[in-house]
């Protein structure tokens, strides 16, 4: 019981959660504001803009995998998390200086100082996030204590999330980029040095059975007769293991859907105030209270999870997203008290998305008899999809704004005004990309959840692998 207590400690919670502050810093506001910064203020084509997010983040997915792998074979080396955190400071610090303060004269320049800066950056994340969160997975052993875990890390970068977002990127980058440095630095440290550390005893049972494939792996280089062919075969058949999990292969599909219906409306919510509600940089508030009300409504999920499972709570959660989906529809300029109310309804509903899935993962490594062993493989698939996800949403969304020839003024024409509100929907590509599209995804994730069989999972923790390889 005492380790128990120790383990779910305030101090312990804040040690391991802060550096989320930064990493929430880093990934929103680049999907959030740099969309709206390089194509409105460094004069960017909003397709050039689309296609180096989804190129940069398809190139780094690619590693995330491959991260995570090397991530678990580092078992026995000490913590194996440290080294991954450490390589991600000078690259995230690195990048996120580029991004926010860009080289050149021109938008051909301002878009390959764009490209570079956001392959550094998202490189510097896949390490930091994979490491953090596979830390994160082994600290719990209940749902609820797992649950607890994530919604402090993803609670406490709400704060970084909201900070950002609250300050126009243009006119504040240096406030922005300090902060979040001093953060990292912080987070960091406190993290290494005194964050609890991942259970002796599962990382002792890891090592035996993780002793053997780095055996097998430094014979691979060093037996002339085994082939490197047969080393790559050996290292991707290693990377998808996870993948052989029917569990986890449905909770990647309603992931891959819910996170793509949260991706395209963030990507496109700066053009959404601004065009279709006639909001200034003086309303940014609303997005704080969006992002607000997600970490404190964090609580509340954890507690729900605890009583009725983390799959059923998450179900519960994107049940409730889809009337704000039919909120936006009706707005126009200047109801800034109805997007309010569609920020307080979203942003309850986000507190899912931040506690819940994260804790699922960890909780199905368990059922599969993998705790200890396979964390970062895992995450590293994880965050793969996630990226896809923050990939895709860019190039499609601002690919299609362009594509039909979408203007920001096309809200306040009086040809606008004067349709119904049936044919401003059917005009409007802003408004199907913005809330339609993600409607119908937030749909099939929740048909897709519920029909994944993960909802039957009980609410104590297993004492036998259950993940079929079928």
């Amino acid at each position: 019981m005492n380790q128990t207590n120790t383990r779910t400690s305030a101090k312990d919670l804040l040690n391991y959660g802060l550096l989320g502050w930064a990493l929430g810093a880093v990934a929103v506001p680049i999907y959030i504001q740099v969309p709206y910064l390089y194509s409105r203020i460094y004069e960017v084509p909003s397709a050039w803009v689309g296609i180096i997010l989804l190129l940069s983040r398809l190139l780094d997915a690619l590693l995330d995998p491959a991260i995570g792998l090397w991530v678990d074979r580092r078992s026995g080396q000490g913590n194996r998390y440290a080294l991954p955190l450490l390589l991600a400071v000078p690259l995230l610090l690195l990048g996120m200086a580029g991004v926010f303060f860009p080289l050149g004269n021109n938008p051909v320049e301002y878009a390959a100082s764009l490209m570079i800066s956001l392959i550094v950056v998202h490189l510097g994340y896949s390490f930091a996030s994979i490491a953090y969160q596979a830390w994160g997975a082994e600290l719990g052993h209940t749902d609820k204590e797992r649950s607890t875990f994530v919604a402090v890390r993803e609670g406490v970068g709400i704060l970084g999330v909201v900070f950002a977002v609250s300050l126009a990127l243009e006119t504040n980058a240096g406030l922005i980029f300090t902060v979040f440095a001093i953060m990292l630095i912080v987070g960091m440290f406190l993290l290494l040095k005194f964050s609890p550390q991942p259970d002796q005893a599962a990382r002792n049972a890891a090592q035996k059975t993780a002793q053997q494939p780095a055996s097998a792996l430094a014979q691979t280089f060093n037996n002339t007769q085994i082939s490197a062919a047969k080393a790559i075969r050996k290292g991707f058949s290693d990377i998808v293991q996870p993948m052989r999990r029917r569990n986890f292969r449905k909770l990647m599909g309603v992931f891959l859907c819910n996170g793509l219906a949260a991706a395209l409306p963030a990507t496109l919510v700066p053009f959404y105030m601004r065009d279709r509600l006639g909001l200034g940089d003086a309303d940014q508030w609303v997005l704080a209270v969006y992002f607000l009300m997600g970490a404190a409504s964090t609580i509340f999920w954890v507690w729900l999870a605890s009583k009725i499972g983390l799959a059923r709570a998450w179900l519960l959660g994107m049940v409730i997203s889809i009337p704000a989906f039919v909120v936006v529809i009706a707005l126009g300029q200047g109801d800034l008290a109805g997007y309010l109310l569609v920020c307080v309804l979203t942003g309850f509903a986000l507190g899912a998305d931040l506690s819940l899935p994260a804790a699922l993962v960890a909780r199905l490594i368990e059922e599969n008899g993998e705790r200890g062993k396979t964390e970062g493989t895992y995450f590293g698939l994880w965050n793969w999809v996630n990226k896809f996800n923050l990939a895709l949403a860019p190039s499609f969304a601002l690919g299609t704004l362009q594509w039909f020839n979408y203007s920001a003024d096309m809200a306040t024409t009086d040809a606008y005004q004067n349709m119904g509100l049936l044919q401003q929907i059917a005009s409007d590509p802003l408004i199907w990309v913005y809330a339609l599209v993600p409607c119908a995804l937030k749909l099939l994730a929740i048909v897709l959840l519920g029909r994944s069989g993960l909802a039957s999972l009980n609410t104590t923790t297993p004492n036998t692998a259950i993940g079929s390889t079928a």
